[in-house]
């Protein structure tokens, strides 16, 4: 996201913090149901076109139109776009319940308003991400108005532009579709939660908790980083954001113990973007596929456990051992925090937690009730805790923080939701997923290969969520089609997609990482390979083994887990080549076999996976007997 941003003063700040502060109150508002208590009911798409038109107003006051544009002030031209903005998107919030009864019929007036509402929603789009999301959006309108005039498979019907513009502005599965929907209700309310903690102290909690924790381990720094970036990754929603907070941090610790530059930059990056995939929260992504599956989100955060938990596990080991050989020590203990005191300071944040997860879980309610109730219990929360108490106007400010904050991915998902659109008018999904099947000749692993190309080429600088919701919808029935499971199909986009942010050449949160560590970004970014290689491998694992989804029976599961801590354990050994002692390039080939096998068969077969556990307590044996052979020599 573009950080540029205006700085305003008195009348036009006012009313810009109120606009923001509305944002995250006509969430609260919607999804709590308050307005029908008051005998007023109101369509979906009148809220969402409330809320884009807010989120859209605010793009205009906030970001300069291009670098060197007034920074005080808002300018004349950005006046007529905000004006625009209320005129398209008031039309549509006040009066929808007047047009969705003649939804079919093409008039002037719904062909202008569609028209300004579109070109105003890309305009924003290009000011908080550039070209890229533009142009994915101008493609898109564009293959559905020429496609009739192509042939084979991308060959369309003859569509109107009239209807054209009206079904993706005013239609219920284009940019008031799904992906707006998620973004206005449960991304809204987390990302309230997330203001609301780090207002009264929960961040510096937690970073102080992870340093108490981890510290004194050898490479403790880098621990911190896998620890906290985890952490705040999964709320922050944004990889490069992320690298970029706790990295300003982290790194220059981590060079300071012994790591190199490299790797400490390639250490902060992936441990920042595997937050995205990390249960509870899982940044908005875990939402909307939620919603796109029909099941409770609690299914997927459940889904999305035990591979992300490998991921941090497989980091967390490599982290280590590169520390074991290079012979980096622990951070020096006078400049940590005390355990005792970090541990009470986290109390009150677990405890958020706490009532985050037991609504979700427990009483089973909807995401965005589970965010609100979880938001109230830390404002109660921290009104008894003397330390975390905050003056009244604080806690009206964080609304209007919270409502900037969601600004960038509500219209990120609306732009997303123009191109589902264009794809549903055109049925290029269906039609491309057949012809995907066609063309790898019904081989799932082929397959799989055009879907995980797809994502990481199509998610370079286009954000994680918009990349999953385009690949879903294109790539997903393909690997439905040919027997992938549905749930394994869209996690296997998700991975994919994240993992957009690791892979050269754009790998954006490699290079905000590389350039604070003062690094090589293409060596940083071969380091970052290596330590997400769990990440690049375990979607083809779950694919064809969804016991790694908490699906199935728990002997399958518990089976799965094992194997994956296995494999995980002897391929860690064989990338760093080091466990107690340097290992011989022989044995790290042995390892890395053995690793494969524990994923890829271990999990299904007790004796494969006896066997490679047998290799590693093997392998640890000779190392320790090794060690002691040297030392008395």
């Amino acid at each position: 996201m573009n950080s540029n941003r205006r700085e305003l003063t008195g009348f036009v700040a006012l009313l810009m913090m109120v606009l923001a502060a509305l944002v995250p109150i006509s969430a609260l508002i919607f999804g709590l149901r308050i307005l029908p208590e008051f005998g007023l009911v109101i369509y979906k798409e009148q809220f969402l076109a409330f809320f884009l038109t807010l989120c859209l107003v605010l793009t205009f006051m906030l970001k300069p139109a291009y670098s060197g544009a007034a920074n005080d002030r808002v300018p004349w031209y950005d006046t007529l776009l905000i004006i625009a903005t209320l005129g398209s998107g008031g039309y549509v919030a006040f009066w929808y319940h007047e047009l969705v009864g003649m939804m079919g019929l093409i008039t002037q007036d719904k062909v202008i308003v569609s028209a300004i509402g579109l070109v105003v929603l890309l305009e924003a789009a290009r000011r908080l991400a550039g070209w890229t999301m533009v142009l994915v959006g101008l493609a898109a309108l564009s293959y559905a108005f020429f496609g009739h005039l192509l042939s084979g498979m991308f060959e369309t019907r003859n569509i109107p532009f009239e209807r054209l513009l009206i079904y993706n502005y005013l239609g219920t599965d284009a940019v008031l579709g799904t992906p707006l929907y998620v973004a206005a209700t449960i991304v809204t309310a987390f990302v309230l939660f997330g203001q609301v903690l780090f207002l009264v102290g929960g961040g510096d909690a937690i970073s102080n908790f992870s340093f108490a924790l981890m510290g004194k381990r050898r490479g403790g720094p880098a621990k911190v980083a896998v620890f906290s970036s985890a952490l705040f990754g999964s709320l922050s929603g944004s990889a490069s954001a992320n690298v970029a907070t706790t990295g300003m941090i982290t790194i220059p610790m981590m060079k300071r113990v012994g790591y190199k530059d490299t790797q400490s930059g390639a250490i902060e990056a992936v441990a920042s973007t595997g937050g995205l995939v990390l249960p509870p929260v899982m940044a908005a992504t875990g939402f909307l596929m939620a919603e796109f599956l029909g099941v409770p989100y609690s299914t997927i955060a459940l889904a999305a456990a035990i591979p992300a938990l490998l991921f941090y596990l497989c980091v967390y080991l490599q982290v280590d051992l590169e520390a074991g050989k290079g012979g980096i020590s622990a951070w020096e203990s006078n400049e940590l925090p005390s355990m005792m005191q970090s541990a009470k300071q986290v109390i009150p944040v677990a405890l958020s937690f706490g009532v985050l997860l037991y609504v979700l879980f427990g009483m089973m309610q909807s995401p965005e009730n589970s965010a609100f109730a979880a938001t109230a219990a830390t404002v109660v929360i921290s009104l008894v805790v003397p330390a975390m108490r905050r003056s009244i106007i604080k806690y009206l400010t964080v609304l209007a923080s919270a409502g900037e904050a969601v600004i960038f991915i509500a219209v990120m998902c609306a732009v997303a939701g123009l191109v589902v659109g264009c794809l549903g008018l055109t049925g290029l999904g269906s039609s491309l997923s057949q012809n995907l099947v066609a063309i790898a000749g019904g081989n799932v692993w082929l397959l799989l290969l055009f879907a995980a190309l797809g994502c990481i080429v199509l998610g370079m600088g286009v954000p994680v969520t918009a990349t999953y919701i385009i690949l879903v919808i294109l790539v997903g029935p393909a690997l439905v089609q040919v027997g992938v499971n549905e749930l394994s199909a869209h996690m296997f986009v998700f991975y994919f997609g994240t993992l957009s942010f690791l892979t050269p050449p754009v790998c954006l949160a490699v290079f905000v990482a590389a350039s604070i560590a003062e690094a090589n970004p293409w060596r940083t970014a071969l380091y970052a390979l290596r330590f997400a290689v769990i990440a690049y491998l375990i979607p083809f694992v779950f694919v064809f083994n969804d016991s790694f989804l908490m699906q199935g029976s728990v002997t399958g599961i518990v089976h799965a887990v094992l194997a994956g801590i296995v494999g995980v354990f002897l391929l860690a050994v064989s990338l760093v080549g080091h466990w107690v002692q340097p290992v011989h390039p022989l044995l790290r080939l042995v390892a890395l076999v053995a690793g494969l096998l524990a994923f890829w068969v271990g999990a299904t077969s007790w004796i494969v996976l006896l066997f490679t556990l047998l290799a590693l307590v093997a392998l640890y044996a000779w190392q320790r007997r090794n060690r002691v052979n040297t030392a008395i020599a």
